[in-house]
C-alpha cells in the first residue's frame, strides 16, 4: 500500500513538472513585439513637403521560414510587429498612390495602367533576426520610382485637340525580390486632352519602376486635332531610366526649332536631360 502511495504521489509530482516544462516550451515561441520608425530617402524632407504630402499607403510582406503574411497601414507613423524569434525577410512599400494588387507568391505588386495611377513610391528590403534583445529598428525607405518628363519648347497651338501617349515598355509593376520594374500585363497607352492648354508649352510626366536593363523601350508621342489628324509626333528612343531621378527629354514638337538639353532643377536627387 505505501509502494502505491509513493507512486502515485511520483506520478502526480511528474505530472506537474511536464505541465510547468510545456508552459516553458509556449513562453519561448511567444511573440516579440518590434517597432518600427521609418524614414523617407531619396528626396530632401524640405523639397518632399512642396512635392507630395507623406504618402498614406504602406504595405508589409514577412516571409518567416515557409510562412508568409502581409498587413497594410495608412501612415508611416511608428508601429509594432509580433515576430516569432528567428530569421524574417520583410519587405517594406510605401506609396503616394495606393496599388491595384500585390501577390505575396509572385512577389509583385501593381498599379494602375491609367497616366495617373502611379506616383512617388519607396521600398526596402529588410533581413531581421529576432531574439529577446530586438526591440526597435529604424528603417530608411529609398525612392525606387522613375519620372519621364518631356516638355515641349514651342507652346502648343490652337488646333491640337488631343496627345496620344504610347508607352508599352513603361513598368508599373514592382518586384519586390529584387526592388526593380516588370511591365505590366496591359501596355500603357492613354490620351490626354490638350484643348484647355492651346497657347502654352507642354509638360507631361511618366512615371514608372526601373527595369534590370535600366531602360523602358520608346515612347511615342502623337498629336491630333478634333478631326484626329495627325499634326505632330515624336519617338523617344529607348528612354534611360534611374531610381530617383528625372530623365527630361526637352525640345520642339510643333515647330522645327532646334532641339538641346535644357538644365533644369528639381527637388529629385538629379536630372538627367536629353534634346529631341
Amino acid at each position: 500500500m505505501k509502494n502505491f502511495e509513493l507512486f502515485t504521489c511520483l506520478s502526480f509530482i511528474l505530472a506537474l513538472t511536464s505541465c510547468y516544462r510545456d508552459s516553458e516550451d509556449e513562453i519561448s515561441v511567444n511573440d516579440k513585439y518590434v517597432t518600427f520608425n521609418f524614414n523617407l530617402a531619396g528626396v530632401e524632407q524640405s523639397s518632399l513637403t512642396r512635392a507630395i504630402s507623406e504618402p498614406s499607403n504602406l504595405l508589409i510582406i514577412d516571409k518567416f521560414g515557409d510562412e508568409v503574411t502581409s498587413d497594410t497601414k495608412t501612415s508611416l507613423a511608428p508601429f509594432s510587429l509580433p515576430l516569432d524569434y528567428g530569421r524574417h525577410e520583410i519587405y517594406f512599400v510605401a506609396a503616394d498612390k495606393i496599388w491595384t494588387s500585390y501577390s505575396t507568391a509572385e512577389w509583385k505588386v501593381e498599379w494602375p495602367s491609367s497616366h495617373d495611377g502611379l506616383s512617388y513610391v519607396w521600398a526596402a528590403h529588410l533581413t531581421l533576426d529576432v531574439d529577446e534583445d530586438t526591440s526597435v529598428e529604424d528603417i530608411m525607405l529609398p525612392l525606387i520610382i522613375a519620372n519621364v518628363q518631356v516638355k515641349t519648347l514651342d507652346k502648343v497651338p490652337a488646333t491640337a485637340s488631343s496627345l496620344h501617349i504610347d508607352a508599352p515598355d513603361l513598368c508599373k509593376g514592382l518586384d519586390l525580390l529584387t526592388l526593380s520594374g516588370i511591365p505590366t500585363d496591359t501596355p500603357v497607352n492613354y490620351s490626354l486632352d490638350l484643348s484647355r492648354g492651346t497657347g502654352n508649352t507642354l509638360r507631361i510626366n511618366l512615371f514608372t519602376f526601373v527595369p534590370p536593363t535600366s531602360c523602358i523601350g520608346d515612347i511615342s508621342l502623337t498629336v491630333l486635332d478634333q478631326n484626329t489628324q495627325e499634326i505632330a509626333a515624336k519617338t523617344l528612343n529607348e528612354v534611360p531610366v534611374q531610381p530617383g531621378y528625372i530623365s527630361l527629354y526637352a525640345g520642339y514638337l510643333f515647330s522645327d526649332g532646334i532641339s538641346f538639353p535644357l538644365s533644369y532643377t528639381d527637388d529629385w536627387s538629379g536630372t538627367n536631360s536629353y534634346g529631341f
